[in-house]
């Protein structure tokens, strides 16, 4: 067990919340956050002095962590990038004791680098757009569910969710890259004042950003179970579609979040990204929409 330093230090003043309890939770869901983590190239987000001063991200792993912090190192445009990986809890609580708040994961583990085990749609709202967010979601697991893959939302803790499903490996990062955008086109050409693929935000209009990046190499996602920097002390928790409409995305704080797990459920019985990436194709043809090709720096 980690021992905490500046165990009574107030890492979210508006509750209170001390950095004590903070490592306090990650410790009691290491187990169930370690199946999202292992094996995958952090990011960490980290506020030494609390979420109200300021943070910062950190990809490189620091000199200092210990060997049961394993360093894995990836090639960049001007460089490489050696990100911090853990394989059991106690990197976890490590981690946590060096005020890092929320991990950020890619969808493939190192082990499988090409193959993830996950799709992610990250929903994005507007401030104060919960119903749409919600409305959003819906849209997207009906779109999900004609092309026959299951899914679930994830409370992001912050303003949306994410909408994802487990793959199994059955498909590449290309092939889950592909999907994710050609299921964000289906649904902004069905759903045109609801959702965008408008990466800037002066020009989403107050629609939804639907944004499938989150299925490409170097991106990632906020790991379940993280902490986000918000005002309380909120947490990312899949939930069902049965609560979809009873908890909004920052519904969940460190004294409530449940004990389940329903993406582990899911990932015992995996969607065949295969299959329907091909019916994904036949969609976006049938529809005439056009697929252009998607550069960050002009969107």
């Amino acid at each position: 067990m980690v021992v905490v330093s500046s165990a009574n230090r107030v890492v979210y003043p508006g509750t209170g919340t001390t950095k004590g309890e903070v490592v306090a939770h990650f410790r009691a869901v290491g187990e169930r956050m370690l199946r999202h983590i292992a094996d995958r190239p952090l990011t960490l987000q980290r506020f030494p002095k609390g979420v109200a001063g300021k943070g910062f991200m950190q990809k490189n792993a620091s000199k200092y962590f210990p060997d049961y912090i394993r360093r894995h190192t990836v090639p960049r445009q001007d460089g490489t990038t050696t990100h911090p990986v853990i394989d059991d809890t106690m990197g976890i609580e490590y981690l946590a004791n060096q005020n890092t708040i929320t991990f950020h994961v890619p969808t493939a583990t190192i082990a499988a680098a090409d193959y993830p085990d996950r799709v992610i749609i990250d929903l994005d709202p507007p401030e104060g757009g919960l119903t749409i967010v919600r409305d959003a979601a819906w849209a997207t697991k009906q779109l999900l569910d004609e092309l026959g893959v299951e899914s679930l939302p994830v409370a992001t803790g912050s303003k949306g969710y994410h909408v994802t499903t487990m793959i199994g490996r059955s498909a590449t990062m290309a092939e889950a890259g592909e999907f994710g955008q050609l299921a964000a086109a289906i649904l902004t050409y069905r759903h045109p004042h609801l959702l965008t693929t408008e990466f800037r935000k002066v020009n989403r209009n107050g629609r939804v950003f639907c944004d499938w990046l989150r299925n490409r190499w170097g991106s990632t996602s906020a790991a379940p179970w993280s902490l986000r920097p918000r005002s309380r002390p909120t947490v990312v928790v899949p939930i069902s579609w049965d609560e979809l409409e009873s908890i909004a995305p920052d519904h969940f704080e460190i004294q409530d979040i449940p004990d389940s797990d329903p993406l582990r459920d899911q990932a015992a019985a995996p969607a065949d990204l295969a299959a329907a990436l091909q019916a994904l194709r036949d969609l976006v043809a049938d529809a005439g929409v056009t697929i252009e090709k998607f550069d960050r720096f002009r969107s």
